[in-house]
């Protein structure tokens, strides 16, 4: 049976035998039996990272460490609420940025911490901590100081 690590474009984390092009983290959310708790996420930093970086390798869903998730493709966890690693993905997290300040005609292009803090914002209920969920369209546009 596969590990509970493979997530949707609706940030579903489900078990599938699918091999995922990109890898992705929320924090630690499973126990020593590599099963996940009812918590799909411990911190508001969720990341989409290479594969392969620098040779690191990382024993899946090591006790004590943050829980490795799996992503079809860039598309996958962009739509599932997670942005590119300013470290392995350095390039994708400029252009991303860059997107950012654009889109929400910031003076300046935010750092990683206050994108996070918005996009935490935007998929999570503060008070049940629930995730949020909805359909694209033009009405939920949210604007971001600058």
């Amino acid at each position: 049976m596969p590990l509970q690590n493979r997530v949707t474009p609706f940030g579903e984390i489900i078990s599938h035998p699918a091999r995922g092009t990109a890898m992705g983290n929320r924090g630690i959310l499973h126990d020593a039996g590599q099963q996940l708790g009812r918590a799909r996420w411990r911190h508001p930093h969720w990341i989409v990272c290479r594969l392969e970086f620098k040779g690191r390798r990382r024993r899946l869903m090591a006790p004590r460490a943050y829980t490795e998730l799996f992503f079809l493709d860039e598309a996958t966890a962009l739509a599932a609420g997670h942005r590119p690693c300013a470290e392995c993905r350095r390039t994708a997290f400029n252009a991303f940025r860059s997107a950012w300040q654009q889109a929400f005609q910031a003076t300046r292009r935010p750092p990683a911490p206050e994108i996070d803090r918005v996009l935490h914002g935007a998929r999570v209920e503060p008070r049940s901590r629930r995730q949020i969920t909805s359909r694209p369209s033009s009405t939920h546009c949210r604007t971001v100081p600058s």
